[in-house]
């Protein structure tokens, strides 16, 4: 029995059990807030409760759940940890309503990928990321829990696979594989599956997955109501090779841009001109007489060239249909040969956040 210093009081006497541990509801009465007490099942060994401990420190997120204070014995062993208490949902019937609301949906991929965004640039690999590990908190923040198997690197090999079964890569299945982020990324795709059906293709339940097939289209699940780039991105995630598997990042940048769709604002900058694109007009075209000319598109998501005329150049780069604008260029309008004779156009766009 583990005696906790008089500040943490314990709220019910009910120990709610995991795979390695259990956290008890108790509360601080220093500041007047309910936290949990998280110990392991076998008190003898804090190896599990250090190495969260040291990861958490290092990842610091809105969403990623809080370590409020360790408590040790006599000896300095650790006895369990005081972290944030989620009060929010959990999201194990959320593919009830999936398809009715896509919006929540991906709300929740991007605030998942976010926490694995400061994750993998601290070097930090989840191991265990499902949906059981993640939480809201009463404001309705998504975050992600449970580290006691987390790993620093991609130097670590691993003997027993100790994740969830349907969350663990295909290369997970191999002898003394080296732990990747990139298996956070496979993860972060069944959470995808997890969250829209409760019939998860039986592909993923092979050993290892997708050795008859590759597993379907998220779109299935969804019923078509996701973009196609959104799809894709998901879809990705699953790649039998993990090369072809987005990063956090990339993942978390595509999300964003379709959860402020239409909510950008784009601006063309000559002298005291100004040209303005968004929801609201969506098409400018600039042009320079005996020069050349462009005209960009905004289509809620991005701002995209869809014809020019004559030599123009974006930070010196040849422009062509199709192209994208980066959200700050310089827009040159004729060929290095005109020197001063050339016209400068600066664009930039805004960079709105989602809202959660």
């Amino acid at each position: 029995m583990i005696n906790l210093p008089q500040r943490y009081s314990p709220i019910t006497n009910t120990l709610m059990s995991g795979g390695f541990g259990s956290v008890q509801p108790v509360r601080d009465t220093f500041l007047g807030r309910d936290v949990l007490f998280k110990s392991m099942h076998s008190g003898s060994d804090d190896t599990q409760l250090r190495n969260e401990i040291q990861l958490l420190a290092k990842a610091r997120s809105k969403h990623i759940v809080e370590i409020y204070d360790v408590i040790k014995d006599e000896r300095g062993a650790v006895q369990g940890i005081i972290i944030e208490h989620l009060k929010g949902k959990s999201f194990d019937d959320f593919h009830l309503d999936a398809a009715k609301n896509p919006v929540e949906y991906l709300k929740i991929l991007y605030q998942i990928a976010q926490a694995l965004v400061t994750l993998h640039s601290a070097d930090i690999i989840h191991r265990d990321l499902k949906l059981d590990n993640i939480k809201s908190s009463s404001s309705g923040i998504v975050k992600l829990f449970d580290f006691g198997i987390s790993v620093e690197g991609d130097a670590y090999h691993t003997v027993l696979n100790r994740g969830t079964l349907v969350y663990a890569a295909p290369e997970l299945f191999l002898p003394g594989v080296c732990i990747t982020k990139e298996m956070d990324i496979y993860a972060l795709g069944i959470c995808a599956w997890a969250l829209a059906t409760s019939s998860i293709p039986k592909v993923l339940y092979e050993t290892p997955p997708q050795q008859t097939s590759a597993a379907p289209s998220i779109d299935i699940a969804m019923n078509g109501v996701l973009a196609p780039e959104a799809i894709e991105v998901i879809n990705s995630c699953l790649s039998v090779a993990p090369s072809l598997r987005p990063s956090a990042k990339h993942f978390s940048d595509t999300i964003q841009k379709h959860l402020v769709r239409d909510e950008h604002r784009g601006t063309f900058t000559y002298g005291n001109s100004l040209h303005h694109l968004s929801k609201n007009k969506n098409t400018v075209g600039i042009k320079f007489n005996g020069i050349g000319g462009i005209n960009v598109a905004y289509d809620g998501v991005d701002f995209r060239i869809t014809s020019i005329t004559g030599d123009i150049y974006i930070n010196n780069t040849a422009a062509k249909a199709g192209m994208l604008l980066h959200e700050a260029c310089v827009i040159t309008f004729g060929k290095p040969e005109l020197k001063n004779n050339r016209y400068w156009v600066t664009f930039s766009s805004s960079h709105p956040e989602v809202i959660l």
